[in-house]
């Protein structure tokens, strides 16, 4: 079980942190119904957040482990290289920062925050099947040569972090960057963006946008795709097959 020196430390946040966390949280609620995963419409009521106050850390991360033993610990409010993010990974354990973007940077912050996290990603993670899909990404990663460890966090980049997902033909958003997002989920979801059936050569070697909007997106079937794209790279690069 996750120790409370795991995690982030939570502040003493100010009165504006908590409105901007609840303004964010009012904003993106509303979209939800429309836009989000059927994924994430079912795990993220069993995160119980408060939408008024910023999350405690250490009771999020015990809910989860109960859900899915999985874990928060701590991304030292800043962007983690690949190495010590896909070794949290291994560990179903994620990261989290303390950070919660300005009032300014309501529409699309370029930094790591905490709105992002608990909000786009810890949905998914009430999931034991996701749980079990994402945990594979760490130990591939750290089979991998250099090559193919940058390819492997692009797959992961492409698919948890900015995929859409087709659902009962209509596409759903399912990447914590376009569910935390107001302006990437506009993005994503203009006539005029491109919008990609998912191909695993073309996400492994295209360069992940950090700073800035993507300019296309790639489209997963189910969520068991995510599965055959992690099974289908290692076979193709030689590396161990992941059980998943």
């Amino acid at each position: 079980m996750t120790t409370i020196d795991t995690l982030p430390t939570m502040p003493n946040y100010t009165e504006e942190d908590h409105t901007t966390w609840a303004t964010l949280y009012a904003r993106q609620m509303e979209r939800m119904p429309a836009f989000a995963s059927r994924l994430f419409l079912e795990g993220f009521p069993k995160l119980q957040l408060d939408p008024q106050r910023l999350p405690d850390p250490q009771v999020v991360s015990e809910r989860l482990h109960a859900l899915s033993g999985w874990t928060l610990g701590d991304a030292e409010n800043e962007y983690l290289g690949p190495d010590e993010w896909f070794a949290h990974i291994a560990e179903r354990r994620f990261p989290v920062t303390n950070y919660i973007r300005k009032p300014q940077d309501l529409e699309f912050t370029p930094l790591p925050d905490l709105f992002h996290e608990y909000f786009g990603h810890l949905a998914f993670f009430t999931n034991r099947r996701f749980g079990d899909i994402a945990q594979t990404f760490g130990p591939l990663y750290f089979a991998g040569d250099e090559r193919q460890r940058l390819e492997i966090a692009r797959l992961w980049w492409f698919t948890t972090e900015f995929g859409l997902m087709r659902e009962d033909d209509q596409l759903k958003a399912f990447g914590a960057g376009l569910l935390s997002s107001i302006g990437e989920m506009d993005k994503a979801f203009a006539p005029e963006t491109p919008r990609l059936p998912f191909d695993i050569r073309r996400a492994a070697t295209m360069p992940s946008a950090v700073y800035e909007m993507h300019q296309v997106y790639f489209i997963l079937d189910d969520l068991e795709h995510i599965a055959r794209i992690i099974h289908a790279y290692a076979h193709d690069e030689g590396l161990p097959v992941p059980d998943c």
